[in-house]
């Protein structure tokens, strides 16, 4: 699994740009939409491999060949999820702050119900893949009805869609209560109070990953809000960044280590770990064309990458090498065509509505 660690950082390495003076400078695009894309390919490849190694029965070979990754896959946990969460709830804000209420009133169209009809469309696929396989018995009818929510699985990927979902529902609320003319803080700190009490709520219903990483949405809504002084101060005080970088790295290897003593270390890690990802973007320029693909493809290889896997574990394959390549390969194909399906369908459902045209003068 080394192997393939060393591959996603080879591209990560790819026309990577450092600042010019290097010491002293920053990246200004560190938040542009083509490099938080590109930041969402290298996580999703993360994704992944987090996910197939769940499907490989045995790692034969030297140790080398795989420990090096685990070591990697301990220290990151949920932390392969924490910057879609912080992307999506930065790029939310900033179009709030650009749209204002015209945004906010489409969510729930053009966010909620989009996010799950395509969710849903997979979930049928997951369903047809259990029939085949034998194994949608293994489900009540309960869970299968739960499944289209989110709430329940069958075989695919669902905690992080139904946290999203509620994020952006909660956005709505929020900001249609609290954020009329302008008044973010206000909304932005409702976001925050029902993010935390969705992990109240679901502290002894489902698994910690099912909300320990949720605060990072709030956390993109705050820096959006606070970028503009942000980056005033890194650019007057050039030192700052440094005395910023090490600080979050420092917390957070050091609730990295606490993180079993209390949740709230959890938390706290992952946090802090999507602050160290931010700043070390103001310095490395991550952007080229294959991850921005994956970056693009996300939601689609996220919701998808267990089909081929739970086929090539029926079938037997036991290579690691092999499993992997057809995984990703398949994987790979599967999204680019559900993006296909799924543009065709959203085209009639939520293509945005011309303007109407005043009358002509007589």
């Amino acid at each position: 699994m080394t192997i393939f660690l060393l591959l996603v950082a080879a591209l990560c390495f790819y026309k990577l740009r450092l600042p010019r003076p290097v010491l002293t400078g920053l990246n200004e695009h560190y938040l542009d939409f083509d490099r938080t894309t590109a930041m969402k390919g290298i996580f999703i490849l993360l994704v992944f491999l987090t996910h197939v190694v769940g499907y490989i029965p045995a790692y034969p070979g030297p140790a080398l060949l795989h420990e090096p990754y685990f070591w990697v896959q301990e220290k990151m946990e949920q932390g392969v999820v924490v910057m879609f969460l912080f992307y999506s709830g930065y790029g939310v804000m900033e179009s709030i702050k650009k749209k204002g209420t015209a945004y906010v009133r489409a969510m729930p169209k053009n966010r909620v119900l989009r996010t799950l009809l395509h969710f849903d469309l997979a979930v049928l696929l997951y369903i047809a893949l259990d029939a085949a396989l034998g194994t949608l018995q293994d489900y009540s009818l309960r869970e299968i009805l739960l499944s289209f929510t989110g709430w329940e699985a069958v075989g695919n990927s669902n905690w992080y869609i139904f946290a999203v979902l509620v994020l952006y529902l909660a956005t709505v609320l929020s900001f249609a209560v609290f954020g009329s003319r302008g008044k973010y803080i206000p909304a932005a700190c409702a976001v925050t109070a029902l993010a935390g009490v969705y992990i109240a709520v679901l502290f002894d219903i489902k698994g910690a990953w099912w909300y320990d990483t949720v605060l990072l949405y709030p956390l993109g809504l705050w820096f959006s809000l606070a970028r503009p002084a942000i980056d005033r101060a890194l650019q007057k005080h050039k030192w700052l960044w440094y005395v910023l970088f090490v600080l979050c790295t420092a917390i957070f290897l050091y609730v990295h280590y606490r993180r079993r003593d209390a949740f709230a270390f959890y938390v706290l890690k992952y946090l802090f770990m999507g602050l160290v990802v931010v700043f070390a973007t103001m310095k490395l320029d991550v952007c080229n064309p294959i991850l921005i693909f994956f970056g693009k493809h996300l939601f689609e290889m996220y919701i998808l990458m267990r089909i081929p896997m739970l086929i090539l574990q029926r079938l037997g394959v036991t290579n690691v090498y092999l499993f992997v390549f057809l995984s990703f390969a398949a994987t790979v194909l599967l999204a680019v065509g559900f993006k296909k399906l799924t543009g065709a369908i959203d085209k009639p459902l939520f293509a945005a509505k011309p303007a109407a045209r005043p009358p002509a003068a007589p």
